[in-house]
């Protein structure tokens, strides 16, 4: 477990085991939905994992550990390349993960207006209480006890003007829709929808075309 950090998985190896398969799927997920964290251009991301079908049949417990273990092995290693990886509960055969890189959480903090937007939010100001925090929220959601946290926005990178904006009127007067919705400069989030889009396709078509995990890792510290 952890092979997939240093090579290009097959997501359907007809020789692959189970266990393979579900590690496979899991690193292509990873890429996929969070490679713009883990190259360091993005500061966080909340995304669901999907078990393969083959484990449909198996009893829900004993699909879950074999995920918990999986993340856990590959939250170790992310952990040596300054990013965080942590399961925030199960949603509709889905483990839901929070990814993100303290650094770029801390420069965040250093944002104009961001204590503000923490203080009215009851959000600590420290980078590693507001993401212990930010969790705690999200895994009461993914428990079904409380609304979604729409705070979160501020740690996916979104201008804090946004995050209010959306967290005041649920997006009805939204001047412009694309990652976010956007109730401050549509220009500038419209150059940014651009730029994230490209850099994922980037990631995508480099993890395609062989660069393993370890390799869009370093992207982000070389």
């Amino acid at each position: 477990m952890g092979q997939g950090m240093d090579i290009c998985l097959a997501v359907d190896a007809s020789d692959a085991s189970p266990h393979e398969r579900l590690e496979a799927r899991f690193v292509r997920c990873l890429v996929c939905q969070a490679g713009i964290v883990l190259a360091g251009c993005k500061p966080a991301a909340v995304f669901g994992f999907r078990m393969p079908p083959d484990d449909a049949a198996r009893p829900t417990s004993m699909c879950r550990l074999r995920v918990k273990t999986l993340i856990g092995t590959y939250a170790w290693h992310l952990l040596r390349f300054g990013v965080r990886a942590s399961l925030l509960g199960w949603r509709e055969g889905r483990a839901m993960l929070l990814v993100w890189r303290p650094r770029r959480i801390r420069r965040l903090l250093s944002d104009a207006g961001a204590h503000e937007f923490l203080a009215k939010n009851h959000l600590p100001s420290r980078s590693g209480a507001l993401m212990g925090e930010l969790r705690r929220r999200l895994r009461a959601y993914y428990n079904d006890r409380t609304p979604f946290p729409h705070e979160i926005g501020f740690v996916l990178g979104y201008p804090i003007e946004d995050v209010d904006g959306f967290m005041s009127d649920g997006g009805q007067g939204a001047r412009a829709c694309g990652r976010w919705k956007v109730y401050g400069d549509v220009d500038e989030a419209l150059r940014r929808f651009k730029e994230l889009e490209r850099e994922e396709l980037r990631i995508r078509r480099l993890y395609s075309e062989g660069t393993p995990l370890r390799g869009l890792l370093r992207m982000a510290t070389a």
